[in-house]
């Protein structure tokens, strides 16, 4: 029987660029906020020009993840959250709603993106314990960090498909079955990916890395806050994506963000509160 030729990694990129990219809007903000003479204005103005991309936008900055105030014009949502930033969550909500549509046996998208939000939300809270800068990259980096898996589901389905029951036969994490098979893992596909839309380092590196952070030289702290992230979202079971068996955990990493269990413990408890609003404000079609 003939085996089904496996595609490089360049392949995959490139068959995924034909598909699904970053769109428009974000290149426009992207340029828009690299001006120095643009104003928050501008920036609002873009994003009115989408009906639906205002309405998420506006949802979510009344969201739990903003806090109490009531923001009730797109001018104060880009300042509460910041121009950058909301350029980077304009990214996350459009692939969220654009990315081709996986069969369901090989990714159930509802759970993915639930698993891969709630990833999000931790990871941000734990920024914030850690008083980190820029929090928001925490958070869409969380929310696409498993955008590699669904690269492969739709680009190779079958071979997804073995990957899976072997991973599960063999009672091993996904990434490690990927990376005996293409050399490269989904995780390292996903971030080669948003470098090739030219996706911020400090979000593509975090997802590169959020499996073996220890490997990362300058993003080594900051993607092991996505990967603690990730296995706490496999663990408590917040959706679910293909990886059945919880990833190991990159014990460095951990103990860089020397955060204790009862500090954990806090944090879970405010994600807990955030995880279903921001996914049903985020996820609204699937």
């Amino acid at each position: 029987m003939q085996t089904e030729a496996l595609p490089t990694l360049t392949e995959l990129i490139s068959a995924t660029q034909e598909i699904s990219s970053p769109p428009l809007i974000y290149s426009r903000l992207n340029e828009a906020i690299n001006h120095p003479r643009t104003s928050v204005n501008d920036i609002a103005k873009i994003i009115s020009e989408d009906p639906g991309l205002t309405a998420r936008v506006l949802k979510l900055a009344n969201s739990p993840l903003y806090g109490p105030l009531q923001v009730d014009s797109i001018n104060r949502a880009v300042t509460l959250i910041g121009t950058k930033e909301i350029r980077d969550i304009g990214l996350c909500l459009s692939l969220i709603c654009s990315f081709p549509e996986v069969p369901e046996e090989d990714l159930c998208l509802h759970n993915h993106w639930r698993h891969s939000i709630a990833c999000g939300v931790i990871a941000k809270n734990i920024a914030i314990f850690l008083h980190e800068p820029s929090v928001e990259r925490f958070f869409v980096a969380g929310c696409l960090h498993d955008i590699g898996q669904m690269v492969l589901c739709s680009s190779v389905p079958r071979i997804s498909r073995r990957n899976v029951e072997a991973a599960e036969r063999q009672n091993m994490p996904l990434n490690e079955i990927e990376q005996e098979q293409f050399g490269f893992d989904h995780a390292f596909l996903g971030g080669e990916l948003l470098r090739s839309w030219n996706i911020p380092e400090n979000i593509a590196a975090l997802v590169h890395y959020h499996h073996a952070p220890s490997q990362s030289r300058s993003h080594f702290y900051d993607a092991g806050i996505i990967h603690l992230a990730d296995i706490v979202s496999q663990v408590f079971e917040y959706g679910s994506n293909t990886e059945k068996k919880v990833a190991r955990l990159d014990r460095k990493a951990y103990a860089q963000l020397n955060i204790s269990f009862n500090h954990s413990a806090e944090i879970i408890a405010q994600a807990e509160q955030q995880i279903d609003e921001i996914f049903s404000i985020l996820v609204t079609d699937l």
